[in-house]
């Protein structure tokens, strides 16, 4: 089957600091999305593709829920009361085409924001646009709702935390107020957040490795071993003999992530107590701090057994997003280029 090349239209945005531009703040609740396409097509086969992408579920959650949380208007319905909406996806069928095109923004109505307009000439067209860029179009949505917190954290810092983590291990970290230092050990920091809801717990375990061999040291099977060995060590369980151990029954799922224009491996699995029932979701990010020739490992888990945990676990993402060597400089983000099978979004 013939290759179908896409056309990429790219916008530059303003550049992104804790305040932002000079626009409203996006509205919108977490992880929701504005789908604005014809209510006809929205309710057969291109809403079902659609709806594949985004309300496809989030992996490695004890129960399903979903990437967001979609509401659809048709287009002439769009006014300016939804401008400001933090994640829009507008789909546009125009049969006179012979390409589909996609045109992405950041921040085009209000801050942090992403928009995403995709044009088709048809049904099939739409749905290998959608296939071809399924990841892409989740990482873009995500990274701006990661923005968005992190944003939030660096208005209510936890200074004394911060401090203990700058001083400690070197890095910097948006330590919002809320969470507290657990736990600190040589070359680790447990950050914990137990909130006022009965049983909500998010936490962030950071610990500093010797950096020996990027071969052994990224491997999955001596992450897995690693996270177990660290968990087992320095997260007791609320009873004798009991701590937090990887679920051995289902395998963490691995893959090779950019982190903050860094390579780094994530892992996502599920957590459980050793010799209890307690258990929820954990996100793991291995990577590199050359200039000091260490290995980082930042491993933040969520326990909320009454609650969904989608967006708490998104919560303790930002936190590990925000992560920085301690005193490196600012660099400026290179603005990606797109390809025919990926948007290559804007900056």
């Amino acid at each position: 089957m013939k290759k179908l090349f896409f056309l990429l239209i790219v916008f530059l945005a303003v550049s992104c600091s804790t305040e932002g531009p000079r626009k409203p703040a996006a509205s919108g609740k977490a992880g929701e999305m504005l789908v604005v396409m014809n209510t006809t097509k929205w309710e057969g086969f291109a809403g079902d593709v659609v709806r594949d992408v985004f309300s496809s579920y989030v992996p490695m959650l004890p129960q399903a829920e979903p990437q967001f949380n979609l509401f659809q208007i048709a287009p002439d319905a769009f006014a300016k009361l939804f401008e400001t909406h933090r994640n829009i996806l507008f789909v546009e069928f125009d049969p006179t085409l012979e390409k589909g095109k996609i045109e992405a923004r950041r921040d085009q109505w209000s801050y942090p924001q992403m928009v995403i307009k995709v044009i088709t000439p048809n049904e099939d067209v739409l749905q290998r646009i959608m296939e071809n860029n399924r990841e892409s179009f989740i990482n873009y949505y995500l990274g701006q709702e990661r923005q968005r917190m992190i944003n939030a954290y660096k208005r209510m810092i936890n200074h004394q935390a911060r401090t203990a983590i700058n001083e400690k291990l070197k890095l910097d970290l948006a330590v919002p107020e809320g969470y507290f230092v657990a736990k600190e050990a040589e070359n680790f920091i447990w950050l914990r957040q137990t909130g006022t809801r009965d049983d909500l717990d998010l936490g962030l375990m950071i610990t500093v490795l010797p950096y020996k061999d990027p071969a052994v040291d990224f491997d999955h099977e001596v992450i897995w071993a690693r996270r177990d060995s660290i968990t087992k060590l320095h997260i007791p369980g609320t009873f004798d003999n009991t701590w937090m151990t990887t679920y051995p029954d289902i395998p963490p799922v691995f893959k090779e992530i950019n982190f903050n224009d860094l390579y780094a491996v994530e892992a996502r699995g599920l957590w459980k107590v050793a010799n209890d029932h307690m258990g929820g979701p954990f996100i793991n990010i291995t990577f590199v701090d050359e200039k000091n020739s260490r290995l980082i490992n930042l491993d933040g888990f969520v326990y909320a057994p009454k609650y969904d945990k989608r967006d708490y676990l998104r919560q303790v993402e930002a936190l590990m997003y925000s992560v920085k060597v301690y005193n490196e400089e600012e660099e400026t983000e290179d603005i990606p280029i797109g390809n025919e099978e990926n948007p290559g979004v804007v900056s």
